[in-house]
């Protein structure tokens, strides 16, 4: 699978010309894996489905919105799986950065846009993903000492505080331009939507 997403890219691979590769059914390929979505994330051993992003979404618990997606994120993401292969790939190769952008832009952000409240959604997802894909990166694959060696309910508390002010949308706060509602605020220059 992991050799059909490269080659044809996110958007363009099948789950029929991944199981022909494979020498299978689809229908077995699709029975083991689930939809398109779920096979890439299987194929590169992401620490988590679209699928269980959207439910931890969906669903509050004891910890904040933020807390439950970086301790979802950080202890499904250990050094020198795929996905850091993948992320590694994408700094330098533009198949593969085209690759996941297609997945992040067609599996995260059009799938969990229509889920957050508020004006900006896709963007706050996307900062939010960002965060979490620069924390994950600090700390396993540059490896700096602070990140990589801090315990990781210490990490979900100080990241997720961060990650719950893109979601919530305090994070529009610091636009000079904008009340909190999202509206402009007359008198105040309009910075250029960056969507």
């Amino acid at each position: 699978a992991r050799t059909e997403f490269a080659r044809s890219g996110y958007a363009a691979a099948t789950i029929r010309a991944i199981a022909a590769r494979a020498r299978v059914d689809p229908a077995l390929v699709h029975h083991h894996f689930g939809p398109k979505e779920d096979l890439f994330t299987a194929a590169h051993e992401f620490p988590f489905t679209p699928t269980v992003v959207r439910d931890v979404l969906r669903h509050p618990g004891p910890d904040s919105l933020g807390e439950r997606l970086t301790r979802l994120y950080l202890q499904g993401s250990v050094g020198g799986d795929p996905i850091e292969s993948l992320l590694r790939s994408a700094m330098t190769n533009e198949a593969a950065r085209s690759m996941l952008r297609e997945f992040l832009e067609q599996e995260i952000l059009d799938t969990l846009e229509p889920l957050l409240q508020g004006p900006r959604a896709r963007l706050r997802i996307a900062l939010a993903g960002s965060h979490l894909i620069g924390v994950f990166l600090t700390r396993r694959v540059v490896g700096v000492d602070a990140v990589r060696d801090a315990d990781l309910e210490d990490l979900v508390s100080i990241v997720g505080a961060t990650v719950d002010r893109y979601l919530d949308g305090t994070a529009l706060d610091a636009l000079p331009n904008r009340r909190p509602d999202g509206t402009r605020n007359p008198g105040v220059p309009e910075i250029p939507d960056l969507r």
